[in-house]
């Protein structure tokens, strides 16, 4: 999905979507971020959190990490 041309509040609704073991955040600066936790013990290796400029690269950097990709809870 190309969500640089969707609004703010509906590129959000779909990283929600897309990565419910996520919460998801846009600063007032613009920044978007991506954050899950806390983590139990087995996870602590595991990132927590990604950041990007815009809703499609935080999208891209959490798939490059194996999160969403239509399994269950967003997770690898």
């Amino acid at each position: 999905m190309d969500m640089r041309r969707i609004p703010d509040g509906a590129a959000l609704a779909a990283l929600e979507e897309d990565f419910p073991a996520w919460r998801f955040i846009l600063s007032d600066k613009g920044r978007w971020w991506a954050l899950r936790g806390p983590l139990s013990m087995d996870e602590l290796h595991e990132r927590d959190a990604f950041d990007a400029d815009t809703a499609t690269e935080l999208r891209a950097a959490l798939r490059a990490h194996g999160w969403g990709n239509g399994k269950l809870g967003g997770s690898r």
